[in-house]
């Protein structure tokens, strides 16, 4: 036994030593050299190693690993030196300078702002290599959602001056936009139904054209090319494709990086007609009601956007009788054997909800009464619907708001909803003065102060005037529309004017009162008193015998008129109408006895994109209640640039020759009619809406006739023209050329006309 014990211990031994010759040393100390920043604690916070422990190569590869990751520093060696019964490991670190400012150089289509919101890197944080890299990354990706695919991204550094613990670098960011990548063809493959011309008129992506620096055509928007597959989708489904399918477009990058193709592939299926309609659920009335308030019929080509309105309906419909979280929803069941489809909707109308309060938020100038007056919803009243949205409408027709929104959270119960009226006031006020020049008056000055809506109580003030070669003109108004805060309203005015025509000049002031009642919804009753003492005077011509009687004189006279506006927006309306009876009565002391009759109806009509029509119809007679012609000055005469704008101010209407001279000769003196007849039509087309310029082509036509004459459509005079608005600062500045459709002799081929203010 003892020899086996022997030889086993000879064989042992060799290994038994070499374990006790190569054990690893213990660690006995460990330093950190080289960091100024860095906290020592923190970096030996952070590795393995630990005096008292053995030394590892591992541990070592791993501390060296961690303290890399801190992103602190751009190099560290390890050294281990040996102490009297151990190891000490020294840490050398070299910190990365700090960037103490980052600068772009080149870019002009992105703003510095929107760049910094890209970088990871940022300002006194030391340099990180990932981060840089990230930073490139992300600029570049912006670049090319902009269009710019071939933008080039270098950065170096400048390093800046200091002690070791405070120098840093600049990091600078060189930018090579190079030109934008625009659009060249958007492709369409499937398609059979509709033409690829077809398909491009319903998407927003347009190729690139000789307009495109005007139109912004050609330039690549991945989230808009994204969208216009769904507006595929849905053109082929109003035409009753109801399985159509169009894949997320594919989009080429041309070998050169400067052109894109996108192209749209579409599988367009069969058509799909209606077969049945059904409705399922809490119906309120009967189906056979329902389905006379659907668009959508039986035998219809299914039609998504049809569709769509019949929710909305059915909607309006279940929120007018209180339900205002009535789930309606549409089950489409479609048979391809014979191409139809059946459509079930099921109503679950919920309960009943009132309006537990109103909140209205953002009105930091106009009062909350203001809002609330206009309001056809109040607390503690049944939710309706339709009511809301009217009352929606009534509040962007003031013409304070930039926007008004309104939200429909639940309240205090299932039963109960508070509405929310979020609005966005705008600048009401305005002082302006500026300048002009039109063919008839030459130049004009023009100064004006406003405010629609003083000190918040929905009050309207003006003082305004306006001096030319033609025209003197002072008014100042006052309007009240709810006067005491209740349905009367109350305006106040006085003028004074000074008017130079071709042929003579008038001369009035004088003021009104006025008392108005809301009626209905939309129309209010008025009645005026006007008081005005006018001299007609500085004759250029012979002035007719039959009205040197009434050259001059006072009215005094009494309107009653009736109003119903619709229009979206009183002061810059797109939809709606206006439409305007007026009589009056003059003889209330003075010395001008008549009676006067306007009917005025405006109509305005969004067709497409901002491209808005407007109508206007004027209809007026005057007659004189005494022995005397109608004075010169209460005649209607045409002309000008709120009228006929293709001729001259006051010279269309009745007229007769009369001695220029005494060596002879004649004049033509237009003596205005007793009769008048005007129509306009316009078609504004927006050019850059947030600034506010539009373009308008514009037909008028009209004339005055004489006593003895009646309302003719035969004789009316006619102009066409084009012009250019602007919604400045300064009000509505309108520049428009007229030109007549058939000249008389010594009428100009062309009329410019400037003026501030709208027409229609």
């Amino acid at each position: 036994m003892k020899r086996w014990f022997r030889v086993l211990s000879f064989f042992l031994f060799p290994f038994l030593f070499s374990g006790l010759l190569f054990a690893e040393p213990v660690i006995r100390d460990i330093q950190v050299q080289g960091n100024q920043r860095i906290e020592t604690k923190a970096i030996l916070g952070i590795v393995e190693s630990r005096v008292g422990s053995a030394y590892s190569t591992d541990k070592i590869h791993r501390d060296l690993k961690a303290i890399y990751q801190m992103g602190a520093f751009d190099d560290i060696q390890i050294e281990k030196s040996a102490v009297n019964d151990g190891v000490r490991l020294t840490y050398i670190v070299q910190e990365r300078s700090n960037i103490t400012k980052i600068i772009f150089e080149g870019n002009k289509k992105i703003k510095e702002e929107k760049l910094r919101e890209l970088i990871e890197v940022k300002p006194y944080s030391p340099l990180d290599s990932i981060k840089l890299a990230n930073s490139i990354k992300k600029i570049q990706e912006h670049y090319a959602k902009e269009g710019y695919h071939i933008a080039e991204i270098t950065t170096d550094y400048r390093t800046t001056p200091g002690t070791p613990s405070t120098k840093g670098q600049e990091l600078v960011f060189h930018i090579h936009e190079g030109e934008q990548v625009r659009i060249q063809r958007v492709n369409f493959i499937g398609n059979k139904v509709f033409s690829d011309k077809e398909l491009r008129a319903q998407i927003k992506t347009r190729s690139k054209s000789y307009f495109s620096w005007l139109t912004g055509s050609g330039k690549y928007q991945e989230e808009m090319v994204k969208r216009d597959a769904a507006f595929l989708v849905y053109y082929y489904q109003n035409h009753g494709y109801l399985k159509v399918k169009v894949t997320a477009p594919r989009v080429y990058l041309s070998r050169d990086r400067r052109g894109i193709t996108v192209t749209y592939h579409v599988t367009e299926g069969e058509k799909y007609t209606i077969k049945k309609l059904d409705f399922t659920g809490d119906i309120l009335t009967t189906k056979e009601e329902l389905l006379a308030r659907m668009k959508l019929k039986a035998g219809d080509l299914y039609s998504r956007k049809t569709l769509e309105e019949d929710l909305t309906l059915l909607s309006q419909l279940y929120g007018d009788q209180g339900y205002a979280f009535a789930n309606i929803n549409p089950a489409i069941v479609p048979h391809d054997d014979d191409h139809t489809a059946d459509i079930t909707y099921t109503l679950q109308k919920g309960s009943k909800v009132m309006i537990e309060r109103i909140n209205i938020i953002g009105n930091t100038v106009t009062r909350d009464k203001v809002i609330r007056r206009e309001l056809l919803v109040k607390e503690n009243t049944l939710y309706n619907e339709s009511r809301l949205k009217q009352s929606q409408q009534k509040l962007q027709a003031l013409g304070y708001f930039e926007e008004v929104n309104f939200a429909t959270p639940r309240g205090s119960s299932d039963d109960k909803i508070v509405v929310n009226i979020n609005v966005k006031e705008k600048p009401t006020g305005t002082f302006s003065i500026g300048a002009g020049f039109s063919s008839v008056e030459k130049f004009i000055l023009t100064a004006s102060i406003a405010k629609d809506n003083f000190l918040g109580y929905g009050v309207s003030g003006q003082f305004s005037t306006e001096l030319s070669s033609r025209r003197q003109l002072f008014i100042l108004s006052f309007e009240d529309p709810y006067f005491l805060d209740s349905n009367w309203i109350l305006g106040l005015s006085g003028f004074r004017t000074v008017n130079v025509f071709t042929d003579f000049s008038r001369n009035s002031f004088g003021g009104s009162l006025t008392f108005g009642h809301r009626v209905f919804d939309y129309s209010t009753f008025r009645f005026t008193y006007q008081f005005e003492d006018v001299s007609v005077g500085d004759f250029t011509t012979v002035v007719p015998a039959i009205f040197n009687q009434n050259l001059s004189g006072k009215t005094s006279s009494a309107a009653l008129s009736l109003q119903r506006d619709t229009r979206n927006n009183r002061l810059f309306p797109t939809d709606g109408l206006f439409h305007n009876t007026t009589v009056e009565f003059a003889g209330l002391g003075g010395s001008n006895d008549f009676f006067r009759a306007t009917e005025n109806f405006r109509y305005y009509q969004p067709i497409w994109k901002g491209f808005v029509t407007k109508f206007n119809f004027t209809l007026s007679q005057v007659n004189s209640l005494n022995n005397q012609p109608v004075p010169l000055f209460e005649r209607f005469f045409l002309g000008g640039v709120n009228s006929l704008r293709g001729y001259f101010l006051r010279s269309i209407g009745p007229d007769v020759r009369i001695p220029a001279t005494s060596q002879g000769g004649d004049n033509r003196f237009v003596y205005g009619g007793t009769k008048m007849m005007q129509f306009n039509f316009e078609l504004e087309v927006p050019l850059y809406e947030p600034a506010g310029f539009k373009a308008v082509g514009f037909i008028d036509s009209g004339n005055a006739f004489a006593e003895e004459q009646n309302f003719n459509p035969t004789k009316l005079r006619s102009d066409y023209g084009f012009g250019l608005r602007w919604n400045s600062p300064f009000g509505p500045l309108r520049f428009e050329w007229g030109i007549p459709f058939h000249r008389n002799p010594g009428e100009d081929p062309l009329v410019f006309n400037f003026t501030i203010g709208s027409f229609f």
